[in-house]
């Protein structure tokens, strides 16, 4: 990948970035100001689970704010772009779509096939019934 497209895909990063902790700062600014206890035991709970999707959200976001940093360290350090299994060159049209891979789709397919395979065998390993007659 040019060094032109790498540094298109790290600038859109780095806005991503500090969207990303726009957010997370007000959710964590809403989440201290908003301390309200209710009468109704049904109102208290509505808002309890409401803070708990404010919660979820904000640990998504942190995970996806930390592949960011480490994808702009790769770009940075020259990693990018690079399979982190089997060496290759990921394509750019992968990278495009998807900036913060780090697998080429064959490694990727690779996985989620063995991924699957594993899944499948252990939704079937609980059906087995032994009859002790």
């Amino acid at each position: 990948m040019n060094k032109n497209k790498t540094s298109q895909i790290r600038n859109y990063l780095v806005q991503k970035m500090e969207a990303l902790r726009t957010s997370a700062n007000d959710t964590i600014i809403k989440l201290k100001i908003s301390d309200d206890k209710f009468a109704d035991p049904f109102d208290q709970a509505a808002v309890e689970a409401s803070k708990e999707v404010d919660l979820n959200c904000l640990d998504k976001d942190w995970h996806l704010l930390l592949d960011i940093k480490e994808t702009i360290m790769r770009i940075d350090s020259g990693l990018f772009g690079i399979c982190d299994h089997c060496g290759r060159p990921i394509s750019q049209k992968r990278l495009m779509a998807a900036p913060m891979s780090k697998l080429c789709v064959m490694c990727q397919e690779e996985i989620e096939s063995r991924h699957n395979k594993q899944k499948h065998r252990f939704q079937y390993a609980g059906r087995i019934s032994y009859s002790h007659v």
